[in-house]
């Protein structure tokens, strides 16, 4: 009786063998000259000692009425169950559900053709394509995304080549290729297709030029495209107001603006606002703003929360309640060929984006 008990030994040297530097030890076990190493272990022991109401795991202390507790028995910490709502926790689940896509979202009774646009760069319209569309895709939707920017970037967040000379959108507007011809399986998501833009749509502004019918290129592409396996069409523009981004005004009965929550974000919307309504008179009737999105939201300054109350009071409830914050995780998604929604789900971005696509997923599209 005047040496540990046989279980208890043997379970502290099978930790020791580990090397897991806080292997509970049971007391009189530490060696001599390790006084620096037992301090800590000692007062966990101790802090254990005092949490009586705790709960115990099996085969520790109080855990068996048939075992007494005695001094020898190991002693383990006891961790507070506040960690389920740790910000890590909350995460990890955040990331279970946007994964899992648990709930299959309402499905539009056609499909909805969204031009996404604003002439000023760097507000996130690539980004928002993108995030949507993955979103929509986790929860059953079938989505497709048409890069129209030269630079590609939404091709390449949705893993899909786009070197040049590969069959692009370019040949779609230039050479009157038929659409199903270039379009491609987004990455790992199912039901995700992007129809890629590659660098020669460049200097697809000016062959365009002397052609006929140069604004409609793509709503005709469209008309002979049989989309009824599709919920969403997702156009992403560059940003300018040239003959691409006109294309696609007059491809789609709606249009989304990304604003960004900054100084200058509301200049030049103007400016945008009259192309969509010189395109309405002329050349798409049906045209209308269905959603304005609220981008790169910093909590830590006055002036983005009041952008964001300037645009509410101008455009009212098509203005979605999600709004998109700075997140370092959505600017790093696109270097690994993902959106953000794969990349780290769990992420305030993440979440934001996905709340946005649940809002656009059950409201219903305006009625032209």
């Amino acid at each position: 009786m005047n040496g540990e008990p046989a279980e208890t030994a043997t379970a502290a040297a099978g930790l020791d063998g580990l090397g897991w530097p806080g292997a509970p030890v049971s007391r009189g076990t530490a060696r001599q000259g390790d006084d620096e190493a037992s301090a800590p272990q000692e007062a966990v022991m101790k802090v254990t000692e005092r949490h009586g109401d705790a709960p115990v795991p099996a085969g520790v202390r109080g855990a068996d009425p048939d075992v007494s507790g005695d001094e020898n028995d190991v002693a383990v910490p006891v961790i507070a169950n506040a960690g389920s709502d740790m910000p890590i926790a909350r995460a990890a689940r955040a990331a279970l559900a946007a994964r899992a896509g648990s709930r299959v979202w309402p499905r539009p009774g056609a499909c909805r053709i969204i031009t996404i646009a604003n002439q000023k760069g760097g507000v996130g319209k690539t980004t928002t394509a993108v995030n949507l569309a993955a979103s929509m895709s986790l929860h059953g939707l079938r989505v497709l995304v048409i890069d129209l920017d030269p630079q590609g970037n939404a091709s390449t967040a949705l893993d899909v080549d786009h070197h040049s000379g590969v069959v692009s959108i370019y040949n779609v507007l230039v050479d009157g290729q038929p659409l199903a011809g270039v379009v491609r399986a987004a990455g790992s998501i199912p039901q995700l297709y992007c129809a890629p833009a590659t660098i020669d749509l460049a200097g697809a502004e000016i062959e365009l030029v002397p052609l006929v019918a140069r604004e409609s290129r793509l709503v005709r592409a469209l008309a002979g495209f049989d989309d009824s396996a599709l919920d969403y069409i997702f156009i992403d523009c560059p940003p300018s107001l040239g003959l691409l981004t006109v294309n696609a005004l007059v491809a789609a009965p709606e249009i989304l603006i990304p604003i960004q929550c900054e100084y200058y974000a509301l200049e030049g919307l103007e400016q945008l606002l009259r192309t969509v309504d010189l395109v309405k008179s002329h050349l798409n009737p049906a045209l209308a703003v269905s959603t304005i999105l609220l981008t790169m939201f910093d909590g830590r300054t006055r002036l983005a929360s009041q952008v964001a109350e300037e645009v509410r009071e101008h455009f009212g409830e098509i203005v979605l309640s999600s709004i998109i914050p700075r997140s370092v995780r959505v600017s790093e998604a696109p270097s690994y060929g993902q959106s953000v929604m794969t990349y780290d789900p769990g992420s305030s971005g993440a979440q934001a984006y996905l709340e946005a696509a649940r809002e656009m997923a059950y409201r219903k599209a305006p009625q032209g």
